[in-house]
């Protein structure tokens, strides 16, 4: 298991189209990718699960992959959370 720690950067925080984009970006990959908030955990490959966490601008989120393609799938979010959360 690996993880990465990434700060919302958009001014809405985790709404529901980037929701969307990293429901999609996360099935790409085998691996089970988590997201941890102040308010719980979620399943990076469900929508409800991640607007349910109601993450804002400025919040910390860690992100947690683990399966046969968790670096691959970490290396993706490195570059795809700046640009679309």
């Amino acid at each position: 298991m690996i993880s990465y720690e990434y700060i919302v950067s958009d001014k809405q925080g985790l709404h529901a189209i980037n929701a969307m984009r990293l429901r999609k970006a996360a099935a790409e990959y085998e691996s089970r990718i988590t997201l941890k908030s102040r308010k719980g955990t979620a399943d990076c490959k469900n929508v409800l699960s991640l607007i349910g966490l109601g993450a804002r601008h400025g919040e910390c989120l860690m992100f947690l992959a683990e399966g046969q393609d968790e670096n691959e799938a970490i290396d993706f979010l490195k570059e795809f959370l700046p640009a679309n959360l």
